[in-house]
């Protein structure tokens, strides 16, 4: 995932020493620990200084991964108990005890960090729900915003969702890892829930901090056998490795504590067979990578790595974990992957044959309407258009509109040679409108797909790069909660390097998200578009018209892709300052002289 540490407000510090951030990292299991290493590793990338607080193995681990990075400092508070251990009655006594206690330290950690937090720009707290300040922007990543209750307590879980969102909203904003739309997401029940109505939230998907990587398959089975409760944990262990034994090819088991002893499984192992007491940087990073299926608690953090990066995976909730079983039913039901209970014997073969029948995770597919206003464009139409069909995006959820308007050159012709490749898959269409942007652009939304969720208005010189509508995609899955209506993109210079374009450019990429316009692309919910459509009359600056009288029905927004490159032909021509003065002198022409002026043509 690509952090935009923009997110994170902080305050400038006049002496020109470099920022400084707080990450207080929860230590009951590693996955907090792995999915905070995604933000630490950006806002190392910036220049930050980085303080981390945590204990124990999380500690330990991020250690290791973070041990050539001079700008760390480390801190080590003890963390809170280990709720939900014990069996029997004992686990009622425990976890009223491990409440007790965890109310208590979160007290302690915030009056002792509240003596310190102004040495820091800003906190951001993964689990650790006393490390915040009301003097300091302060963050918390959380997917567990609701709480499965025990057996026997469900009648009070309305307290504890409560109790819980009370805690969050000291944080100035809670960061979610899952997907905002209620029926399709990882986490279910947990992170969708009526109690977060009135909180300053953000869904942010997927925290994955295993690189993409061309690795060889060549680990048939992985099992990754971490966790904080270590009840029976050895036992466990042993039943898997007798059983791995028996299974087909290559075998690697990573137990996830550094302090674990490999020497004890020493009879299990065979060249066929490895053991690591916990596996960091290159070396984890290389075992995920070259796994074909996974065998692993079900720790949320490794959900989100499994499903960033396609793998089956058999889950084994750590017992007495209320959060990973309910994880474990709730993704098992929904097929994408199989799970079993440690406490019931299980043949692993035979779950693991079960894993064949599952589904991979997939966000919803928006289908983008892509029009495409051409007058006079043969120098440049091909080239769009062969960008757009390279898309690397489902071509069934994709349509491509040329409309040529009032041209005198080939463009037609060529509108027509990309028409006749449309087949079964990909839709493809030429269409011709009187003279004119506006008409052009009602005229492809008059033809756009039923089925269209966004229209994309590019201009005739403007290239998408494969990746763009993917990146669009998961953007407006990212945030779709937020009620988006209308908005634009990063827009590069096309074939253009020098530094002085490049600062235009970031100027005008500023610019368009404080005044909420566009340059040479734009893109709106289609059911909106349809209604609004562009006024006839306006040959320039139609946009501005557009995206206005979309803001009624929702949000602007800003996506920042590296996807989208624009001729920088009008600059050349004109000169950027000449051309950004005409810009603004049209935008602010009252409506009855845009509709009396004409548009210069450079081509």
């Amino acid at each position: 995932m690509n952090v935009n540490t923009g997110r994170f407000s902080r305050t400038e510090r006049y002496s020109g020493a470099s920022p400084s951030a707080l990450f207080a990292v929860s230590s009951l299991g590693l996955g907090h620990a792995t999915r905070s290493l995604v933000l630490i590793h950006a806002f190392l990338a910036e220049g930050y200084r980085v303080t981390v607080i945590s204990t124990g193995n999380a500690l330990a681990f991020m250690r290791l991964e973070l041990a050539d990075h001079p700008a760390v400092e480390w801190q080590d508070w003890p963390d809170y108990p280990p709720l939900e251990r014990g069996t029997g009655w004992r686990f009622y006594a425990y976890l009223a005890l491990d409440l007790f206690t965890t109310w208590r330290r979160i007290r302690e950690e915030h009056r002792r960090f509240e003596s310190i937090a102004c040495d820091y720009d800003f906190v951001f707290s993964d689990g650790r729900y006393g490390i915040y300040s009301r003097w300091v922007p302060s963050f918390i990543l959380s997917h567990q915003i609701a709480f499965i209750p025990p057996k026997g307590l469900q009648e009070v879980s309305w307290l504890s969702d409560h109790l819980n969102v009370a805690a969050l909203k000291q944080f100035d904003r809670i960061f979610i890892p899952d997907f905002p739309c209620p029926s399709l997401n990882l986490a279910g029940n947990l992170s969708h829930t009526p109690v977060l109505q009135n909180t300053q939230r953000e869904y942010v998907g997927i925290l994955s901090s295993y690189p993409h990587q061309e690795l060889e398959q060549d680990i048939d089975y992985l099992f990754v056998i971490s966790g904080y409760l270590h009840e029976h944990k050895r036992a466990f262990v042993r039943d898997l490795l007798a059983q791995a034994q028996n299974l087909p090819g290559k075998k690697v088991f990573v137990l996830g504590d550094a302090k674990a002893d490999p020497a004890q499984y020493q009879d299990a192992l065979s060249e066929h067979l490895q053991v690591y007491p916990l596996a960091t940087g290159n070396l984890r990073q290389e075992l995920f990578g070259r796994a074909k299926c996974i065998i692993s608690r079900a720790g949320y953090t490794t959900v989100m790595d499994l499903v960033e990066h396609g793998k089956r995976a058999l889950l084994i909730p750590t017992p007495n974990q209320t959060e990973q079983e309910y994880l474990g039913y709730y993704l098992g039901s929904l097929k994408y992957f199989v799970s079993r209970n440690q406490s019931e014997a299980f043949d692993l073969a035979a779950a693991l044959a079960q894993t064949e029948d599952t589904r991979l995770f997939e966000l919803y597919k928006n289908y983008f309407s892509v029009i495409v206003p051409a007058h006079n464009e043969e120098a440049v139409l091909a080239e769009t258009l062969d960008s757009l069909i390279a898309q690397q995006y489902p071509a069934n959820r994709m349509e491509i509109i040329i409309v040529e308007n009032g041209s005198t050159d080939d463009t037609w012709a060529i509108a027509e040679r990309y028409a006749a490749l449309s087949d079964g898959n990909l839709t493809i269409r030429a269409l011709q409108s009187e003279k004119g942007v506006s008409k052009a652009k009602n005229v492809g939304l008059e033809h756009i797909s039923v089925n269209s969720d966004w229209v994309i208005f590019c201009d005739a010189d403007t290239h998408l790069a494969p990746k763009a509508l993917r990146q669009f995609n998961h953007w407006i899955n990212q945030h779709g909660s937020e009620s988006l209506a209308v908005g634009t993109t990063r827009v590069q210079p096309l074939n253009a390097n020098h530094v002085y374009v490049q600062l235009w450019f970031r100027a005008y990429d500023l610019i368009h998200r404080l005044t909420r316009s566009s340059y040479s692309i734009q893109l709106a919910r289609s059911p909106i578009a349809r209604g609004i459509g562009f006024h006839p009359d306006l040959s320039f600056a139609e946009d501005l018209t557009f995206i206005s009288e979309c803001r009624r029905y929702g949000r602007f927004f800003f996506i920042p892709s590296d996807q989208v490159a624009t001729s920088t032909r009008r600059f050349e021509t004109q000169g950027y300052i000449k051309q950004s003065l005409k810009w603004l002198f049209e935008a602010l022409m009252p409506m009855r002289m845009k509709r009396k002026r004409g548009y210069d043509v450079i081509r």
